[in-house]
């Protein structure tokens, strides 16, 4: 079984040594995805806006799942990074409005220091149906 990357210029592409996304088999790993505006820049979308960044991420993870031939749908677990815990309820709003049935299994955690304004990072593995 041969890993394939998974790029695509239609969410922020990676800030350093890592790619957007892996495949392998009908599994897909897509790493920490961030509110960051598209293009060079690494500038923060929605600064201190948990569900306007929630909504931001994972319609990008929505763009590399279907690059990779997958979807939200097919997301079996999501690690999500919180600049403060104390927003949970409003980043969980907007997250179960992607993820009505059957969600996916789920951690949360407390980040201490995300660039100025950003709130939210979430990656996730999904599979890819046959």
């Amino acid at each position: 079984m041969k890993k394939e990357i998974i790029r695509t210029d239609r969410a922020p592409l990676p800030a350093g040594s890592y790619s957007q996304a892996v495949k392998l088999g009908d599994t897909v790993y897509v790493a920490g995805t961030c509110p960051f505006e598209l293009g060079g820049e690494k500038r923060v979308l929605h600064p201190d806006d948990v569900a306007a960044q929630t909504r931001a991420v994972l319609d990008y993870i929505s763009v590399i799942l279907k690059e990779a031939g997958s979807s939200l749908d097919h997301v079996l677990k999501v690690t999500a990074f919180l600049d403060d815990l104390d927003r949970f309820a409003e980043y969980d709003r907007v997250y179960s409005e992607y993820f009505r049935v059957d969600p996916p299994a789920r951690s949360t955690v407390e980040i201490v220091k995300f660039p100025k304004g950003m709130c939210v990072e979430i990656e996730c593995i999904a599979y890819i149906p046959s």
